[in-house]
């Protein structure tokens, strides 16, 4: 793309150094390790690295634009002996989104784009949007906490919302591979740092919103602002004809906020409010499956979903307003195709090598989560439940560590403390921040999660139930600054056929 082409929809910035001139730019990029010859360089200042640091060397690259915040008169001189542009903006943030939906041929606004934020759920709810999509004749992308999907090569996943360079590269080789829509995982922090900018959301989900990341927001109030900001991205404007859709969770205290920050057409959901666009009520819970009846559109519709958690109603009631009001599917079309859905790994994942207990895996890891789980966990279970649990470190709002102590002290009747992502903090001040006054029930701490497992495992009666919280399908462990490739359904899996073959002599 000619670089003038490229800077044509930037409205407030300088052009320093040479003149832009039939300059092609080849590439975006961010990061200075993945620069390429003729590409733009667009100076991010981050949590660890300021782009700008580094203008002196690049300036000596085959780099033909670089786009900063600030620049000296003698980088200026030196851009423009060299041949080279800078561009001076106001917020290389907001100039990166801009530029990207430019360079990648404003590949958003080609896709049909889900986008769900939330607390919990907003896993689950993206993964059944896409796999029942899939099943009605579609190609989707998918951006979320487990991996990226790009139809149908599996990526792993950096953050559950990445940088919106990304976030454009993303959607643009969706195209290429074919897909026709997009389903996105909006975290707080990526809404709040600019990553979904001109990112053209078409269909916006809210789940819930419960105590999480008060360590970068401060207040509920600024989360809740954050997760806002999503309903008011998806403005005035029509896709294809339609107007824009928020769906939203009623039941939620912070539904108001979202409902007000968005001129949107409204759809809404509930297990409590009859009257709301989507209602829930007559729920089973079976062996390891729910069954519930919609009522929708003054019909009523009875559904089966292979997942447990009386939660997952609800995240399949957003999916299922999405796939009807906003794609136009029939409610026997959607139904039709959920037969086909086989649940979310490490969402209330039943794990079952032959033995006598039910483990079960989730990524339950805030305190709403946490109580939901074992408290559905704890309907009609025969024998103890037993909770293996750690908390990440490293600055992770360390004042829900109290509240999730007395959650699993309440709920659960043992408990296995262990590491979940300490990153530099001892595990055992994390356990003990969660521990303290508490001694009523039995508790042990084994830090190498691994081991950890194992020692759950073996103390597991026949009918007791073992809860592995936190971890879910995350495919890591943050040591350190390390990400170690982790997989707890692997790992419980094995350690299960490892106990069978022990107890059967093998």
């Amino acid at each position: 793309m000619l670089a003038k082409d490229l800077v044509a929809p930037l409205i407030n910035y300088q052009l320093k150094g040479a003149p832009l001139g039939d300059k092609d730019i080849t590439a975006l990029s961010n990061d200075t390790r993945k620069i390429e010859n003729g590409g733009a360089f667009i100076a991010i200042r981050g949590q660890r690295f300021d782009g700008h640091s580094a203008i002196d060397d690049l300036l000596k690259s085959d780099l033909n634009l670089l786009v900063v915040e600030e620049v000296t008169e003698e980088q200026s001189q030196t851009a423009k002996e060299l041949g080279k542009s800078i561009l001076l903006v106001e917020s290389t943030h907001r100039a990166q989104a801009i530029l990207a939906h430019q360079f990648y041929q404003q590949a958003s606004s080609q896709l049909d784009l889900v986008a769900v934020t939330g607390t919990n759920g907003k896993t689950t709810t993206t993964t059944m949007i896409s796999e029942i999509l899939e099943e009605l004749g579609h190609r989707t992308g998918l951006i979320g906490t487990i991996h990226y999907k790009v139809g149908e090569e599996i990526l792993p996943a950096v953050n559950t919302t990445p940088d919106a360079l990304t976030m454009h590269r993303l959607y643009a080789d969706m195209l290429a591979a074919g897909c026709q829509d997009a389903v996105i995982e909006a975290s707080s922090h990526a809404l709040a740092l600019g990553r979904l900018w001109y990112s053209d959301v078409d269909c916006a989900i809210f789940t819930n919103l419960t105590r999480e990341h008060l360590d970068f927001h401060k207040t509920m109030d600024q989360y809740a602002y954050a997760k806002s900001l999503l309903f008011a991205q998806l403005g005035q404007s029509f896709h294809e004809g339609k107007a824009k859709l928020a769906i939203i969770n009623e039941d939620d205290v912070y539904a108001d906020i979202m409902i007000q920050a968005s001129g949107a057409a409204l759809a809404t959901y509930s297990l409590i409010n009859p009257q709301a666009t989507l209602y829930a009520k007559d729920i089973d819970h079976l062996e390891s499956s729910l069954a519930f009846t919609l009522s929708y559109q003054e019909e009523e519709y009875r559904v089966e979903i292979p997942m447990l958690g009386t939660y997952n109603v609800k995240n399949y009631m957003a999916a299922f307003l999405c796939l009807t009001l906003y794609y136009g599917y029939s409610p026997e079309e959607v139904i039709e195709a959920t037969r086909s859905f086989q649940g979310v790994a490490g969402r209330m994942q039943i794990i079952d090598e032959g033995q006598d207990f039910t483990a079960v895996v989730d990524f339950a890891h805030t305190p709403d989560a946490l109580r939901s789980v074992l408290t559905e966990l704890r309907q009609g279970n025969q024998g103890r439940l037993l909770a293996l649990f750690g908390h990440s470190g490293g600055n992770r709002d360390s004042a829900a560590r109290p509240e999730l102590g007395d959650i699993l002290f309440e709920l659960a009747d043992e408990i296995i403390f262990t590491a979940d992502n300490p990153r530099h903090e001892p595990v055992e001040k994390i356990v003990n921040e969660m521990v303290r006054h508490h001694q009523e029930k039995k508790y042990s701490l084994v830090e190498d999660r691994q081991a950890a497992i194992e020692f759950a495992l073996n103390q597991a009666q026949a009918g007791d139930t073992i809860l592995f919280a936190g971890k879910g399908g995350e495919l890591y462990q943050v040591l350190g600054d390390e990400y170690v490739p982790y997989d707890e359904l692997a790992v419980v899996r094995q350690a299960l056929q490892k106990l069978r073959r022990v107890s059967h002599g093998r």
